[in-house]
Parts: C-alpha cells; sequence; structure tokens
C-alpha cells in the first residue's frame, strides 16, 4: 500500500483520556495501551520492535502531551493534526464508520499525506505554554466572575465573589510572573522576548505568547506567519462572494492576543496609527483595519526575529 512519498513507516494514535488506540499504516498491527507511563512505555517499545519512524495524532486538550513527549524522545517523528483536518480527511475518503480503533487507522492514512514534519517540542516551550493556558483560563474566569457581579445585589453574595475575584487576580499575577521568570533563565529564550517585546502593542505576555506559541516565527518567509496565525486573506471569488477575502483557521490562543497588541498599536503607535486611518479613508470596514493591522504586527514580528534587531518606531507619514 502506498504511503505517501516517503518510505518512513508509519502509525496513527487515537488518544482518549485512559487509552491509546495504536495502528500501522499499511499493515494489520495493532495495540490497545493505557495512557499511563507504564502504557506509553510499552507503546514505545511495541512502535520500535515494528522500526515506525512516524507516528501521527489528534490534538485532544492535553492528553496527548505525555505522549508525544515520549515518542520525541525515543526519536519518533510526530506529528499532531487538528481534529478538523482529520475530520476532513475522513470526510474525503468518504469514510463514516467511527470507534476508537478505526480512528487509529483513519489518523495513520491522513499522516502518511504529510510532506513535511516540524521539529520536535522544545520542553521548555512546552512547560511555559501550559502556564500560559492556565494564565488565560483564570483571566477568562475572573472576567465572567466580574459579569456576573454586575447583576448581584445580595452582599454577602457579592463580597464572596469579590473574594473569589481577588484570589483570582492574584493568581493570575503569579502565573504572570512565573512564565517571564523561566524566560528569563534562559539566554536565547530571553534574547528573543525582547525582540518580541519592542513590537507596537506588545506587552510581556503578548511577546510571551508569540515567544510560546508561534516558535517558528523569524524563520519563515513573507506571509507565512499572518497565515499561521490565521490572518491571511484568501480569495473565494465564488458566486454572490465574488472579489471578497476571507480569513479562517490559524492558532486561536496567540492570535487573541495579537488581536489585543494590535488595538494598542492602531491606537498608540504613529506608524501603525497611520495606516489604519488610511485604510478607514478607503472605506474599508473597523473590522477588516484590525485584522490587517494584526497582519502587519505577526509579519513584522517575523521581521524583528529573522534580523536579530528590535523593532524601530516609525513615524507617521
Amino acid at each position: 500500500m502506498e504511503q505517501g512519498q516517503s518510505n518512513t513507516k508509519i502509525a496513527g494514535i487515537d488518544v482518549g483520556k485512559r487509552q491509546l488506540d495504536v495502528a500501522v499504516y499499511g499493515h494489520c498491527d495493532e495495540l490497545q495501551a493505557a495512557n499511563t507511563a507504564a502504557g506509553i512505555s510499552e507503546l514505545v517499545a511495541w512502535l520500535k520492535a515494528r522500526e515506525v519512524g512516524r507516528v501521527g495524532m489528534e490534538a485532544t486538550g492535553g492528553y496527548e502531551r505525555a505522549v508525544r513527549s515520549a515518542l520525541e524522545a525515543a526519536g519518533l517523528e510526530v506529528v499532531v493534526h487538528q481534529p478538523i483536518e482529520v475530520r476532513l480527511f475522513a470526510k474525503l475518503k468518504r469514510r463514516r464508520a467511527k470507534n476508537d480503533r478505526l480512528d487509529a487507522r483513519l489518523i495513520a492514512a491522513a499522516t502518511a499525506q504529510v510532506d513535511t514534519v516540524r521539529a520536535a517540542q522544545d520542553p521548555r516551550l512546552v512547560e511555559l505554554a501550559e502556564r500560559l493556558t492556565a494564565y488565560e483560563q483564570v483571566t477568562d474566569h475572573a472576567a465572567e466572575m466580574k459579569i456576573a457581579l454586575e447583576h448581584v445585589t445580595l452582599k454577602d453574595v457579592a463580597r464572596s465573589l469579590r473574594s473569589q475575584i481577588r484570589s483570582l487576580e492574584r493568581l493570575k499575577a503569579k502565573l504572570a510572573a512565573q512564565v517571564i521568570e523561566t524566560i528569563k533563565a534562559h539566554p536565547d529564550l530571553v534574547a528573543r522576548f525582547r525582540l518580541l517585546i519592542s513590537l507596537p502593542g506588545a506587552g510581556p505576555i503578548v511577546a510571551a505568547t508569540l515567544l510560546v506559541r508561534m516558535p517558528e516565527l523569524g524563520a519563515m518567509r513573507r506571509g507565512q506567519a499572518a497565515s499561521l496565525i490565521g490572518v491571511a486573506p484568501f480569495d473565494r471569488d465564488s458566486g454572490q462572494f465574488k472579489g471578497l477575502r476571507f480569513i479562517a483557521g490559524g492558532r486561536a490562543r496567540p492570535r487573541r492576543m495579537l488581536y489585543l497588541a494590535a488595538l494598542a498599536a492602531k491606537r498608540c503607535d504613529p506608524g501603525f496609527k497611520a495606516f489604519a486611518q488610511h485604510l478607514l479613508a478607503q472605506g474599508k470596514a473597523p473590522k477588516v483595519v484590525i485584522v490587517a493591522v494584526m497582519r502587519k504586527l505577526i509579519e513584522a514580528a517575523n521581521l524583528v526575529l529573522s534580523r536579530g534587531k528590535p523593532w524601530v518606531k516609525q513615524l507617521a507619514t
């Protein structure tokens, strides 16, 4: 059976909270193991015995982290698919049946079509990403509680909510400090961090997020960074949409922080402010303008990291 453009033996893993279902592409070999340290060790040995070189899995909100780390430590190439990629692949192949065993085979088949594989994750960035995720979740929870507080009239309930909000704000500050301290402990990371924080609108958390969640920055060609984060316009010249451009996909977490940076840059930086006003004067919608600023900002991030020189403030023209 054809295995894409590579002769590397490929396997797919359906990752569950408690269980790992594994299938080797083009072969009948299958394995079911526990998603525990012992089960992962069994999995690595099983894959090695079958000379598997590349393994695919879906992003599952964290359940795949330990598996991925162990596989990469064992020298295997790992491809982490977004769930929508696997669903679309299944639709393309007209595969409707679904269970853990079949999902493993589907993931293996999807992985066989991948031409390139990303470099193994930096363990330091994995830890930082988890802290940033906690920071984002705490921030969202605190914001929800503040909204709830606006509708509370009972004094005892209001006091309880205010106490919880203060506790969340302290935890948020602690997590942010831990992220920055960890970055500063590594010369290579802090060098990239300082370049990113030189960008208009980029505070410490924005810079840290781009550093951790966009490690490819500085090594991409023009336009690739915007496409990766999801702010690049694509044609959809069909029917009533002829002439219109749309953005879609990309990495949601860093895009959210980039949006905040773009708002600040558009308001406070002379160059970005003039750029935004020029687009508005041309009749562009406010949402289109902010996406254009985001695109300009992420390309600037790629540029400063590739050159190794901080951003120089641009004057309005």
